[in-house]
């Protein structure tokens, strides 16, 4: 499963994400992944991994596939993993972040989150909005 938190900056979407972990945590029987590109959520339960993408040197969409793909290929108890700030920490505008979310379709298994920044989501994102 897949879903979107969007919205413009400062609307809280940080803060919503970072709920949406620690709520996992507490109910999964698999790991739970926090991924972002700074330090500053600390909010993150200790029980969360939490990576900083800019540490590894992910700057664009197929960097991030890449990463992705190496991670849950190396770590089969991945039972959701989180991404705040997709856009920026790409360094893309919403339209160009069709490639990352094919690459998470592909995965069974895993629930994805990703916060994107913006007034309204490309037409290929709707699906993932939930209400």
């Amino acid at each position: 499963m897949i879903s979107v938190i969007y919205g413009a900056k400062g609307t809280g979407k940080t803060q919503r994400i970072m709920d949406a972990a620690n709520a996992a945590v507490d109910k999964a029987s698999g790991q739970v992944i926090f991924i972002t590109d700074n330090n500053e959520s600390l909010g993150v339960n200790a029980n969360v991994k939490f990576i900083n993408v800019a540490d590894f040197g992910v700057r664009n969409t197929y960097e991030l596939a890449g990463f992705l793909k190496g991670m849950l290929a190396t770590n089969f108890d991945i039972q959701a993993v989180f991404i705040d700030g997709l856009s920026r920490l790409l360094a893309v505008e919403p339209s160009a972040l069709k490639p990352i979310f094919d690459t998470m379709e592909k995965f069974d298994g895993v629930d994805f989150t990703a916060t994107v920044s913006a007034d309204k989501v490309p037409n290929f994102l709707e699906k993932y909005i939930k209400d």
